[in-house]
């Protein structure tokens, strides 16, 4: 028995109301420690459901609406989260975030609220600001588990569903494609969207590696981990109808293969290793579906490195939590 199940860890996940997310919380509320639950969900209606699934089973939950899509909102959500941990002595810390929420989209010319290309808004900026805001209140060791994606590797650890990743400046990475001028091509659309998102998952492990330093000089840790290929989530809602019932109802059979699972088996890793059942020592470490490996070495290197996050203490800067408000503006 680990010191979780005593200690009735207080965690936070985003993205607990479908997908791998929901079986995190799944896992969660069934797990013997009992934790107290701070869930993060876009979707007020489906958090409320979560919430209310989470209460029946006995545990306080609490749960903030964000939209990763809008640094804003982040920063309130923020700020709401310091609100429910509360002030002074008996304050709570963050003992483990999950932070699991992401999207993925059939095109790179959307963007967020602040103008940047959404899927880097939402994968990459939005993972820092919350990582930012989350990192003073963490408990004594507490542990921080970001969601990675074998796609970082390129296309050939995606069954060559997602195109290469193809690196640039931040700047660049963050800035939306034009409209088009013509014609455009669905197939050509949907290779830059497959793009944006390997690329966000490879700036997301490249982030990795600084904020496990940060969180290490304050006693705390930090791991990515990869669930692996698990189709029939909502990660594929924007595709076309038809493809999206192929992704959500016949590409779940490739669960077989290695390197792919379903959303019970890596939500039970992923949950493992956020409460230190497994890998209980790791610190900057890579896991991929409960098993330690390396993220690629091109994730390490130091000018890129420095130069993306540069650029995102810059960007979210303005969106940092200032004081907490009350729990009542929470649900």
């Amino acid at each position: 028995m680990t010191d979780h199940d005593i200690t009735s860890p207080t965690v936070l996940l985003t993205g607990p109301t479908s997908g791998i997310g929901a079986g995190m919380l799944a896992e969660l509320i069934r797990h013997p420690s009992r934790p107290r639950l701070l869930l993060l969900a876009r979707d007020r209606a489906a958090l409320d459901r979560a919430l209310g699934t989470a209460r029946a089973a006995g545990l306080e939950s609490h749960g903030v609406a964000v939209d990763l899509a809008d640094l804003r909102s982040v920063r309130i959500a923020l700020e709401q989260v310091r609100g429910l941990l509360g002030r002074g002595p008996a304050a709570r810390g963050i003992d483990v975030t999950l932070l699991n929420a992401g999207a993925q989209f059939t095109d790179r010319r959307r963007t967020g609220v602040q103008g940047w290309e959404l899927t880097f808004t939402v994968n990459v900026i939005a993972q820092h600001l919350l990582l930012r805001g989350i990192a003073p209140v963490l408990a004594p060791a507490g542990h921080v588990v970001l969601m990675g994606s074998s796609t970082h590797r390129g296309k050939r650890a995606s069954f060559g569903l997602v195109p290469d990743p193809i690196w640039r400046s931040p700047q660049e990475l963050a800035t939306a494609e034009p409209a088009p001028t013509g014609v455009e091509r669905f197939a050509a659309e949907r290779e830059q969207g497959g793009v944006a998102y390997a690329t966000s998952k490879l700036a997301l492990v490249t982030l990795s590696h600084g904020w496990a330093e940060r969180l290490s000089a304050v006693g705390g840790r930090l791991n990515t981990y990869d669930p692996g290929l698990v189709a029939g989530t909502g990660l594929g809602k924007d595709m076309p109808g038809y493809m999206y019932w192929v992704w959500k109802h016949l590409m779940p059979a490739m669960r077989v293969l290695p390197g792919a699972t379903s959303v019970p088996v890596t939500a039970r890793h992923a949950v493992a290793l956020g409460l230190g059942e497994e890998h209980p020592e790791l610190h900057g470490g890579y896991v991929e579906i409960g098993r330690r490996t390396e993220a690629e070495a091109v994730t390490r290197d130091a000018a890129r490195r420095r130069a993306l996050e540069e650029w995102l203490d810059a960007a979210t800067a303005p969106y940092l939590p200032s004081s907490p408000v009350t729990e009542a503006s929470a649900r």
